[in-house]
């Protein structure tokens, strides 16, 4: 594979992580709770949170919509922590 497909390919898995991310936060706050979408500082801590979480795990983004639904709850068990 030439350099150009390697990085067509992370470029590609980027952004479908980018939009399984965006896709999931929506169906946290509509769909689950029924409720506006908090701060955009929050998402962004939630974003670095999936992130760090994927590169641990599988050392690229590489999380599902349903993977960071799943993980929400975890993640507000961090932010508690943060104090």
């Amino acid at each position: 594979m030439s350099n150009q497909a390697d990085y067509d390919a992370w470029l590609e898995g980027v952004g479908d992580f980018h939009t399984a991310l965006d896709d999931a936060w929506s169906r946290i706050f509509v769909m689950h709770l029924g409720t506006h979408l908090p701060d955009k500082q929050v998402r962004e801590k939630f974003r670095a949170f999936v992130s760090d979480w994927c590169m641990e795990t599988d050392g690229r983004l590489s999380a599902t919509e349903h993977d960071m639904i799943e993980m929400f709850p975890e993640f507000l068990d961090s932010l508690v922590g943060e104090d």
